[in-house]
């Protein structure tokens, strides 16, 4: 919808008492009872809120000032045998189509992890879950590529500690998820530590041609959140400059980011940085891209 900005959230009404078996309401940042949804029963099988974490959509039509009330969405994306089903961090995207499109993430029936996407083709009036991208991976971002497919980019558990294979899982769709294929690029280019990254498309003009780029942030380590760094690939994600990339933060942290464009020439990151819980830094294109 045009003009519109849509944020997607997760609620938890209560927790389950693992000691005592009883359902305890009203939880706020003082309790003790507080379970992780990725843990054991944080989040069960069902679509109720006694039963799983809840799936919230709200938005904004004036620029992010005033927000509509958040409309619940459970019951039309999540399955109801699935342990967990919520939007990952960093943002969406719209589609050349106009259909908006959500990087999801869950826990199946098994309660094993997977990656998927959530969109769209209505303005938001509806939303549809895609298949399982991939199992075994959790926070992902994903970009439109030049020929309209979409690129799941996702946080693999497989990378831990493994420095003999790491590489983000990288995934491709051209029917909105219903199928996918696996990226050449998939565990073999973007090391990590198994932590969340951020993927963008970024539209310029050079020259008064129009072009896009893909940019990346992570941590760039296989064992550690530390070495923020952002990238880039002229080629839609089949290849990462690595003499066009720029370190953002030695240091370490928790390691999330999200980018933006502020502008044809400039990049917006906003991550966790060694200083400070959030940053957001300013870099212009040409650092990346050369003159």
């Amino acid at each position: 919808q045009t003009g519109a900005i849509y944020v997607a959230g997760l609620w938890m009404h209560g927790v389950l008492d693992g000691k005592t078996g009883r359902w305890v309401e009203g939880i706020t940042k003082d309790s003790t009872r507080w379970i992780h949804q990725w843990h054991a029963k944080g989040s069960q099988p069902g679509l109720g809120v006694k039963e799983t974490s809840q799936f919230l959509i709200t938005k904004s039509l004036d620029d992010g000032q005033t927000w509509s009330e958040p409309i619940n969405i459970t019951a039309q994306t999540k399955h109801p045998e699935w342990w967990l089903f919520a939007p990952a961090p960093g943002h969406g995207i719209t589609l050349k189509d106009g259909t908006l499109v959500f990087p999801t993430q869950g826990r199946d029936k098994e309660g094993l992890p997977f990656s998927n996407i959530t969109y769209s083709k209505d303005g938001g009036n509806t939303w549809v879950t895609s298949r399982p991208a991939y199992h075994n991976t959790t926070e992902c971002m994903a970009v439109e590529l030049s020929n309209g497919d979409i690129m799941l980019n996702m946080r693999d558990n497989r990378n831990h500690g493994n420095k003999e294979v790491n590489g983000r899982r990288i995934c491709v769709t051209s029917d909105l998820g219903e199928t996918w294929t696996e990226h050449p690029t998939s565990r073999k280019a973007l090391v990590e530590p198994t932590c969340m990254a951020s993927l963008h498309r970024h539209t310029y003009r050079h020259k008064g041609v129009e072009k896009s780029v893909l940019l990346f942030c992570n941590p760039e380590s296989y064992n550690s959140r530390d070495h923020m760094t952002l990238k880039i690939s002229f080629d839609d994600g089949r290849t990462w400059s690595a003499d066009r990339k720029i370190l953002l933060d030695e240091y370490g942290s928790f390691g999330y980011s999200c980018i933006t464009s502020v502008d044809e020439s400039t990049i917006g990151v906003f991550y966790e940085s060694s200083q400070a819980q959030m940053a957001f830094q300013q870099v212009k294109l040409e650092e990346l891209i050369g003159k």
